[in-house]
């Protein structure tokens, strides 16, 4: 898997990316956000840290993670 980094949300919004709310999020707000900039990159953001980092991965990483998930493996 690609290596990690983070990016600041200001940068991410500032450069036009499109969120989308995780089906799982509860209704209160609090939520995962995911965002695809490009085919090759993948953003993660926690809703209730709207000042924090995002979690940025390669889609590669984004698909076996989120396939673990619903596998239940973690």
């Amino acid at each position: 898997m690609g290596k990690s980094m983070y990016v600041s949300r200001q940068d991410a919004d500032d450069a036009g990316v499109m969120w989308h709310k995780s089906s799982y999020s509860y209704p209160e707000g609090e939520c995962v956000e995911v965002a695809q900039p490009s085919g090759a990159q993948v953003l993660f953001d926690d809703s209730k840290v709207r000042k924090g980092r995002l979690v940025e991965v390669s889609t590669a990483a984004a698909v076996a993670f989120v396939t673990a998930v619903r596998r239940g493996d973690i």
